[in-house]
């Protein structure tokens, strides 16, 4: 996953934990995509600014992840139900078997 598209998973999960100029510079950056020129003469502030808040506001949203991990959990969840939309497509009866216990295992771990 490319680094905007993270932050911009993490601006889902957690943005509402930022200011709302955290947010909209946040939004801009891995939304829309925008340069820091772009969002400077957006905003009216210099490329430096915007720079400073965008490396800040990211830090503070890899804190959130490290401390709780919703991300995380979340791709977890998505490989669980993809492995097992494999296997029920399959039609492999073994493999679904295997699919079902691996996920059992694996959201009992999730869920502790």
């Amino acid at each position: 996953m490319s680094d905007k598209a993270e932050l911009s998973l993490l601006l889902d999960y957690y943005g509402a934990f930022l200011t709302e100029r955290q947010r909209e510079l946040m939004a801009m950056s891995a939304d829309l995509d925008m340069s820091l020129s772009e969002i400077a003469d957006e905003v009216g502030i210099s490329r430096q600014a915007v720079r400073d808040a965008l490396s800040r506001s990211a830090r503070e949203l890899a804190e959130y992840e490290t401390k709780l991990g919703l991300a995380e959990r979340d791709r977890r969840i998505r490989a669980v139900a993809s492995s097992l939309e494999e296997a029920v497509l399959s039609g492999e009866t073994e493999r679904l078997k295997k699919a079902a216990s691996a996920a059992a295992e694996e959201l009992a771990e999730l869920i502790r």
